[in-house]
């Protein structure tokens, strides 16, 4: 067995026995520390948890959804008498009922890393919706983690792999195979990989690369192709590639996104805003300068922008005004 592959078992350990104690309320700070240290220890631990607890969460979401729907249609085929004794308390609490939905939800977790291909039309086109994220399992063993809006096509065949980003981001885990290269389209350019980890995201024509594990070759217009090695990022411009180095932690930090999560290092509000306005329906408009030059650090939910203004308004004393699908922000008045 590989080590990733272990690695991926332990997470998938991890996650069944907390929801396991969680139900029975045994889950102890000392377990929580553990499960804490481990995700720490590493990259590949770290990315394995954050991939495994969202498409768990997800699959919970399902199995929540689908009791609920259950319930409906055995409710409204009750008669009176009986549609009241339901609704008398019985012995078994609702965590028990949830508790009964776990191995069904780990399941669908197992479906959603194994069976990806075959959960969209065609096996080739996948999207997300504002918000969302999607694990694709590809059939030669890669995995896609899709980030909020999504697109992708992919075409696995028997003398080619390649993958169009056509919008959005995505996490790519790439299936060693030195006789048929992967490679990722993103508008007018080529990322070409030999096996390795490595994050895509595509705005238009801006296209960045961020690699946390191996090597990868960027082609963009008639520039010479750059390689980037682990712990780089490159933003590609149409006829040049700007490569920065960075941290393992700013690396981790980037790939929060993975659970749901954005990371602010100190960065201004102007840009904290357009990041969450990717995430969210409800968009955040900073027409204020010297409110959007203002700088802000911490890890926030990226769905939760109505607490994140809530927290610029509180800290920053700053004038937060919602009007329907806009929240504004600017300095205060007078």
């Amino acid at each position: 067995m590989s080590a990733l592959k272990q690695i991926e078992e332990r997470a998938a350990d991890w996650i069944a026995e907390r929801d396991r104690a969680l139900a029975g309320g045994a889950w102890t700070p000392e377990r929580q520390a553990a499960l804490d240290a481990w995700v720490a220890a590493s990259t590949d631990h770290r990315v394995a948890w954050l991939r495994l607890d969202a498409a768990w969460r997800e699959a919970d979401r399902m199995v929540v959804m689908k009791h609920a729907r259950a319930t409906a249609a055995e409710r409204a085929a009750e008669t009176p008498a009986r549609r009241g004794a339901w609704l008398r308390p019985s012995g078994r609490s609702s965590l028990s009922r949830w508790a009964v939905g776990v191995p069904a939800a780990f399941a669908c977790v197992l479906l959603l890393l194994t069976l990806g291909p075959t959960l969209a039309p065609g096996g080739q086109k996948y999207q997300t919706e504002v918000g969302a994220r999607e694990i694709v399992a590809l059939k030669d063993g890669s995995r896609v983690t899709l980030n909020t809006a999504t697109r992708v096509r992919a075409a696995l065949v028997a003398d080619r792999r390649e993958v169009w980003l056509e919008g959005g981001e995505a996490y790519f885990e790439v299936a060693h195979d030195a006789a048929h290269p992967f490679v990722v389209h993103a508008g007018r350019h080529d990322i070409t990989v030999l096996g390795t980890k490595f994050t895509v995201r595509r705005d238009g024509d801006d296209v960045r690369v961020q690699v946390s594990e191996g090597r990868v070759q960027v082609a963009a217009g008639k520039a010479p192709p750059t390689v980037l090695a682990r712990n780089d990022a490159a933003i590609a411009e149409p006829d040049s590639v700007l490569v920065t180095h960075k941290t393992p932690k700013q690396i981790e930090a980037d790939l929060n996104w993975l659970q749901g999560k954005l990371v602010f290092d100190q960065i201004t509000i102007g840009d904290a805003a357009r990041e969450f306005n990717r995430y969210n329906h409800r968009q955040l408009i900073v027409d204020d300068p010297e409110a959007a030059r203002i700088e802000i650090g911490g890890v926030f939910d990226a769905s939760n922008v109505d607490a994140f203004a809530r927290l610029l308004g509180a800290s920053f004393q700053l004038d937060v005004q919602t009007r329907g699908d806009e929240i504004r922000i600017s300095r205060p008045k007078g």
